[in-house]
């Protein structure tokens, strides 16, 4: 057993050893990254993608939530130990046309990019890679319908870095992460055309890109805490959108979804990979917002997404990453077994 291993198998240990619910020290964190890179390489193998986020923000009662990889010491120690494994693979590995090796997993980053995730920059790319000794071959970036611009800025940030951009369309507007209905930015008004010459703009730049740009709409859509939730949006009823015997909320996500991808293919954005990006978990849980019940189609989507989280904030309860990543994963992989799957946010605060 090599040194790697030995670690690994230590930590575990430790991991086992301790139950959800009881107090932690800093040393957690490290355990955490380390269960969760562990398990990537041996249990969640199909995961091609895996995106950390890496970026901390204070909260309204003055804590804040420290999702950097460099959060502690034993953090960034034990993300540098897991990482370097060559399971995990960088931008170094990217190719033209993309190929996925089954035995693999590329790396990737979320840096977060300030309060509207869109403030790209080259140098944060270069330092996280400095930083974990690893470098990133995916990278977000956030696009919110109420800031209105268009630009390929931001793609060509990423892709001067040698990354490939994950463009996420948010609709919403002011105010920005406020839970809650916006009229303004409905799932009917986008259904309805109303948001069409802002979507062709940014068809229209990203073909121009030409290089791949993975591309989603509306992410954790099965959450409770942004405006196009589907609680936010019909909910569970079934009488008010589409067909009667279906949730509108879903329903109105998938009509949304597919009218953004129909509106992009007819504006010759064919280096798009279209991803489908939900939560682990469904807030509410309740059957009518089942994470699946929002997938707009398997012609509309050619990855699965999914975000796990650990605590993010200190009236959390502590959670294992395995432990959040195995119900989705199983339902995920079952239900489209033919779709390539992407770990597209996943981290864990300081204690």
């Amino acid at each position: 057993m090599g040194l790697f291993s030995i670690i690994l198998f230590l930590v575990s240990a430790c991991i086992n050893n301790t139950t959800s619910g009881e107090n932690y020290s800093a040393s957690d964190k490290a355990k955490w990254y380390l269960d969760a890179i562990e398990t990537i390489q041996t249990k969640y193998t199909k995961i091609r993608i895996a995106v950390i986020y890496h970026d901390r923000w204070e909260n309204s009662d003055g804590s804040w939530s420290d999702l950097r990889i460099n959060s502690s010491p034993e953090a960034l120690q034990a993300f540098q130990t897991g990482i370097s494994s060559s399971y995990f693979i960088g931008k170094e590995y990217l190719s033209n046309p993309l190929s996925f090796p089954d035995n693999n997993c590329f790396t990737g980053v979320f840096p977060g990019w300030g309060e509207f995730e869109d403030s790209v920059d080259t140098n944060s790319l270069e330092n996280f890679e400095a930083l974990s000794g690893k470098s990133a071959a995916f990278c977000p970036f956030s696009v919110f319908f109420g800031r209105n611009y268009v630009s390929d800025q931001n793609l060509q940030c990423i892709s001067e870095y040698g990354a490939i951009p994950l463009l996420r369309f948010m609709p919403w507007g002011e105010p920005y992460w406020e839970a809650g209905y916006q009229e303004n930015y409905s799932l009917v008004r986008i259904i309805n055309g109303e948001f069409d010459d802002f979507l062709i703009d940014w068809a229209e730049v990203i073909a121009a890109f030409e290089t791949p740009v993975f591309v989603t709409f509306g992410v954790e859509m099965n959450g409770n805490w942004f405006p196009w939730s589907g609680i936010f949006q019909g909910a569970g009823i079934t009488n008010e959108f589409g067909d009667s015997l279906l949730a509108d909320g879903p329903e109105k996500f998938k009509s949304a979804f597919r009218h953004i991808v129909n509106l992009f293919n007819e504006h010759e954005a064919s280096n798009i990979i279209w991803y489908f990006h939900v939560n682990n978990k469904s807030f509410p849980d309740e059957n009518w917002n089942d994470a699946v019940n929002y997938y707009p189609g398997d012609d509309y989507v050619d990855w699965i997404a999914v975000s796990v989280y650990g605590a993010q904030y200190d009236d959390e309860e502590w959670m294992i990453f395995d432990e959040e990543m195995q119900n989705i994963y199983d339902e995920l992989t079952n239900t489209f077994p033919n779709k390539p799957l992407m770990l597209a946010e996943w981290g864990v605060k300081e204690p």
